[in-house]
């Protein structure tokens, strides 16, 4: 995958940008995080956004509070894995969630390291080299990382750069022997950079040691298969005998059984994780609510495929609304300035059928860029279920006013606000915001029947 430039955008994608763009001379971080992360889902090869992009995470960062501080590594270990696993389905996906969890720590080794593994794998080099730059920029006797780097720069045909970091690495560490024979590969082929390089169809024909260079590639490839997954599994169990309380090693066990599928085995060790914690680890905790959830979920479809009582399956329903709603309000209660936390309260208030109680948690949440416009949408359905149709309107043009892409919450804003409409009696009105959907998904909801039957009418 080649990366983007910013001629290859299209229309809307770029006038964002240079409102990006914009918005950063004007020092106005927030609008840029806003406005740059759902570009660089749909282009994830776009460098010059994620450069801009993490210009203005690094200014918020100045900012954050030290607890932020402290909670953020804790909470960016579970988004990685997510990353990880998402980005086998989709790149764009999985390079989005790391950027969530850059948001938190643009600094962040972790998350910066994931996106240069993944990006590499994808053959977006420049990225990757990056994302290593980013880590050498705060680490820079790093030499883990300077080996990342200097492998990202091999795929890139970078061969002088990438000898030069070899040096760095032997001027820190002189015994790396992997330092001394990458230096002397990657010297050795300087002077293909100006000759018969560019002939070779793969940097890893031009290698001496093929074996070793293809061992790199692997080890920074997703783990997709479930071999992989139970060879990994047989890995973190051993490590763990050795390390019975390391916390990262009972984590990593239960994302990858839950990866299997094997939602038993994953919130027993979620829960067991969670207790070496001394149940301090707010991340953990909601792993353990949201599985319990998805045993209700599964119960659910159980209960409907053998004709259960509509009475039966809102007990379970109600069950899994009490059980969110507990985890919810316990983190809140502990982290009260966490407006992540607040909107998947408000989210579990809106569950619950508690729409005023919902709408003063969503009210806070919407100063959290990531979730602003998802609040918005709930914040309007919270007024509309209220019957207060004039706010619940302007929530859902708000929402759509700010979002650039026509994605999946600016159609759920639309659509939302074309029922509204609809309500108050200005069908035409409704009937032109449907019309901004069916442009470009008639298959979303019932769109074209809404939409198709109105023409119907009048002809």
């Amino acid at each position: 995958m080649p990366e983007t430039s910013v001629a290859q955008l299209t229309g809307p994608q770029r006038d964002a940008f240079l409102k990006a763009k914009d918005a950063v001379a004007r020092q106005n971080h927030d609008y840029v995080i806003m406005l740059l992360p759902p570009i660089l889902e749909a282009q994830p090869g776009f460098l010059e956004g994620r450069k801009l992009l993490r210009g203005s995470q690094f200014s918020k960062a100045k900012t954050a509070s030290k607890m932020d501080k402290n909670m953020a590594a804790v909470r960016i270990t579970p988004m990685v894995m997510q990353a990880k696993m998402a980005a086998g389905k989709s790149l764009g996906t999985g390079l989005a969630k790391l950027e969530e969890a850059l948001a938190l720590d643009p600094h962040s080794p972790q998350a910066n390291a994931a996106l240069a593994e993944l990006a590499l794998a994808n053959d977006l080099t420049a990225t990757a080299i990056f994302a290593h730059e980013t880590i050498r920029s705060s680490k820079p006797q790093d030499t883990q990382n300077l080996h990342g780097l200097a492998r990202a720069l091999i795929a890139a045909k970078q061969m002088s750069k990438a000898r030069d970091t070899y040096q760095t690495i032997l001027q820190l560490s002189p015994t790396d022997g992997a330092a001394l024979k990458g230096m002397k590969d990657a010297s050795a082929l300087v002077a293909s950079e100006q000759g018969g390089w560019e002939k070779s169809e793969d940097y890893r024909d031009s290698l001496k040691d093929k074996e070793e260079s293809l061992a790199l590639e692997s080890a920074s490839k997703v783990i997709k298969s479930d071999v992989a997954i139970a060879e990994q599994l047989d890995r973190l169990h051993a490590q763990l005998e050795q390390e019975p309380q390391n916390v990262g090693l009972a984590r990593q066990i239960a994302e990858l059984c839950e990866t299997q599928g094997s939602l038993d085995h994953a919130l027993q060790w979620f829960q067991f994780a969670y207790e070496l914690t001394q149940k301090t680890d707010p991340v953990l905790e909601k792993a353990v609510f949201r599985l319990r959830g998805v045993q209700l979920d599964l119960e659910m479809d159980q209960a409907r495929a053998a004709g259960a009582e509509p009475a039966v399956l809102q007990e379970i329903l109600s069950r899994k609304n009490s059980i969110l709603l507990e985890g919810a309000k316990g983190r809140v209660s502990r982290y009260p300035n966490d407006l992540q936390y607040r909107f998947e309260l408000g989210e579990a208030l809106m569950d619950a059928g508690l729409y005023k109680e919902a709408a003063t948690e969503l009210q806070q949440a919407l100063r959290q860029p990531s979730v602003r416009h998802r609040a918005l949408n709930l914040l309007g359905v919270s007024y509309q279920k209220r019957r207060m149709l004039d706010l619940a309107a302007k929530q859902f043009a708000l929402a759509s006013s700010e979002l650039v892409s026509m994605d999946a919450v600016k159609k759920d804003a639309i659509y939302s606000l074309g029922i509204i409409l609809e309500e108050m009696g200005k069908k035409t009105e409704a009937l032109d915001e449907f019309k901004k959907i069916y442009e470009v998904d008639s298959q979303f909801r019932d769109i074209a029947e809404r939409v198709e039957s109105a023409y119907h009418q009048t002809s």
